[in-house]
């Protein structure tokens, strides 16, 4: 028999609970990359078997990334910068995607997410 201390019951699940966020549950993030000088297109994949992309996948499934806008753009889109999609999918089947440009004001959150994912994140493809 197992005893369960005051107050540490398991939590119900935050999907459970009506109205809120899937924080936490953070499965998969497909980062495209797109521009740039050479007009490069490539895509980074974040899931729960890449080594070293645990960070990503629980900044993307923090309340601050789920609270992001879908675009961040520049005011002024000219110049070589980078186009990024982020794609994240969440263990209850919800995805959010969120575009910006390289240089661009975003929330912090939003580019460390995109840094993790380029430097953790496996590129199976390359995007057309």
């Amino acid at each position: 028999m197992t005893a369960v201390a005051a107050g540490a019951a398991p939590a119900t699940p935050a999907a459970a609970a009506p109205g809120m966020l899937p924080v936490g549950l953070a499965n998969k993030i497909v980062l495209e990359r797109s521009g740039g000088f050479t007009g490069e297109q490539t895509a980074f994949v974040v899931d729960r078997s890449t080594v070293g992309g645990r960070p990503a996948l629980r900044m993307a499934g923090s309340v601050r990334f789920l609270r992001l806008r879908p675009a961040y753009e520049p005011k002024n889109a000219c110049c070589d910068r980078y186009a990024y999609r982020i794609t994240v999918t969440y263990r209850t089947g919800f995805h959010k995607t969120v575009s910006t440009v390289q240089g661009t004001k975003a929330p912090r959150i939003l580019w460390d997410t995109i840094g993790q994912a380029e430097r953790y994140g496996v590129r199976p493809f390359t995007p057309r």
